[in-house]
């Protein structure tokens, strides 16, 4: 077996959570995204991007988590409830997105390499950061990619 590299970023990021952030409250889990399809692709890897708006974070162990919940007939998703974290929620974490303190400012922290499904699914994150998120302004983005056998 030849070497492995990694493949370009076929498209620019895509935001996958916006309104769905908004005023999440501190250890919260959000709404699901709207349907992904990953079937064409297949691309096994995906880095995500958070943005959130102008907040204070004091604690220096700030992160959210992300989740992605896939379903298996191409039709019907699991159980998800938004809110408090339940024990379910955790058979989909994907990766966890360490986030900076920060004081009245803007943050902005990424995860990479996280296993996605290689067909349709769908993103959501918990709140870990020790503040609600703001009202407006924050955003996960997501980009998928391969990697190619020489």
């Amino acid at each position: 077996m030849g070497a492995q590299t990694w493949l370009t970023y076929p498209s620019a990021i895509s935001n996958k959570l916006t309104t769905e952030l908004n005023t999440l409250a501190d250890g919260s889990v959000c709404a699901l995204s709207a349907e992904i399809d990953n079937s064409t692709n297949q691309h096994p890897f995906a880095d995500f991007q958070l943005d959130l708006a102008s907040l204070t974070i004091s604690s220096t162990t700030a992160y959210v988590d992300v989740f992605a919940v896939p379903t298996v007939d191409a039709t019907n998703y699991p159980d998800w409830s938004t809110g408090a974290v339940a024990s379910y929620h955790w058979a989909y974490k994907i990766g966890t997105i360490l986030v900076k303190n920060v004081s009245s400012t803007t943050a902005r922290a990424n995860v990479q390499e996280c296993r996605i499904p290689p067909g349709k699914f769908k993103v959501a994150v918990r709140n870990g950061v020790g503040a609600s998120f703001a009202g407006s302004g924050n955003t996960l983005g997501m980009r998928t990619y391969a990697l190619n056998s020489a």
